[in-house]
């Protein structure tokens, strides 16, 4: 079973700006594949910004369609690419 984190970075209005998504696998959490996308669906890096809240998948993908990123198809290629890393 996969496990997920979807982690809401706030901008500076304290709006969600950003999703860290990160798929739980192994046993060293520095090494768990990872993406970080501004609610329009753009790559951003990945960094250490605090994290907000996080957000159950369905919450996450809400917002992230809301922000223009993209329908399932664009969100499960994210996903898909994480679990490509992590079968790398």
């Amino acid at each position: 079973m996969e496990r997920w984190w979807f982690h809401m970075i706030a901008g500076p209005d304290g709006s969600e700006a950003q999703i860290r998504i990160v798929l739980r696998s192994g046993d060293d959490e520095s090494a768990y594949p990872t993406v970080q996308v501004a609610v329009d669906g753009t790559e951003v890096p990945t960094d250490d910004a605090p994290i907000d809240y996080e957000a159950p998948e369905w919450k996450a993908k809400q917002i992230f369609a809301a922000g223009g990123g993209g329908g399932d198809d664009a969100w499960e290629s994210l996903k898909d690419r994480l679990r490509d890393e992590a079968d790398a």
